[in-house]
């Protein structure tokens, strides 16, 4: 797929992908008119991202990126005030597919004001110049849209799209290529109560209260359309996504699931440009 997608893209120069989302950053380099199994690619720090981004390049003689793209949702704060944080931060993805309508095309942004990402981003373009970026479950969703098959098949039916990552779980509903609705919850969840939360979303009547009542984020539904026939393909991925096995497709869209929300950022850039 990314061999196909790095044509597409026709990249202007070097162009670094940052993924501070999970529990180590992974960075890639990508080079125009390199096939991406020979893009430098590293796992770095989580705590000092950028700066360990800039010291990959160096140290690896590595060439200046003209354009960054970025994911994220590390909180900054006390765990105190925790819940407050995961009720704004559903608040914030209410607004935002109220505003983009659900399109990928406009997950990459170049600010994302309220959102765990932002301060990077705004760093980011201090350090390395042009800069776009977005939350790491919209870089998830991004990751899973790249798939023709999947885009394929969310014009006849809703699908499930499913980050198991290290430190969260999140389920995206997804219609006609357009993202309608998502759950958030974290890593420690069983894999019966995920499943059993998952069933609900389904139904469309999950609340978001029990969802953050168990130590969630929470979840958007209530709102999904009959035609999508209740999401039940289902692509899961992510570092976490063989303790899933038997419950939809196992993939990884790049072929190494620590760099998926990378190069699902990649996508985006390019959704966003041919539009």
């Amino acid at each position: 797929m990314l061999s196909t997608m790095t044509a597409e893209f026709a990249l202007s120069g070097p162009t670094l992908l940052i993924d501070n989302g999970s529990r180590l950053t992974a960075a890639v380099l990508a080079l125009p008119e390199t096939d991406f199994s020979c893009w430098p690619r590293a796992e770095l720090s989580p705590d000092s991202p950028l700066e360990a981004s800039r010291h990959f390049l160096k140290e690896s003689a590595l060439p200046r990126p003209e354009l960054t793209l970025i994911c994220g949702m590390r909180a900054a704060g006390s765990e105190a005030d925790g819940k407050q944080r995961r009720a704004e931060r559903i608040l914030r993805w209410k607004n935002f597919l109220h505003e983009t309508e659900g399109r990928p095309k406009d997950f990459l942004q170049n600010r994302l004001r309220g959102w765990e990402v932002d301060p990077l981003l705004t760093q980011a373009g201090e350090i390395f110049g042009p800069c776009l970026g977005t939350d790491s479950g919209m870089a998830a969703v991004l990751a899973a849209m790249s798939l023709d098959p999947l885009r394929e098949r969310s014009w006849n039916e809703g699908v499930t799209v499913v980050w198991a990552g290290d430190r969260h779980m999140q389920a995206f509903m997804i219609y006609q290529e357009r993202l309608l609705g998502l759950y958030e919850q974290h890593s420690d969840i069983s894999r019966e109560d995920f499943l059993k939360d998952l069933e609900e979303m389904r139904l469309n009547w999950l609340p978001d209260e029990q969802v953050r009542a168990a130590g969630g984020h929470g979840c958007i539904c209530g709102d999904f359309p009959a035609e999508a026939e209740g999401f039940r393909p289902t692509w899961i991925l992510g570092p976490r996504r063989e303790e899933l096995k038997g419950c939809g497709r196992i993939v990884s869209p790049c072929g190494n699931d620590r760099f998926d929300r990378a190069f699902g950022l990649l996508f985006g850039l390019s959704l966003r440009n041919s539009a």
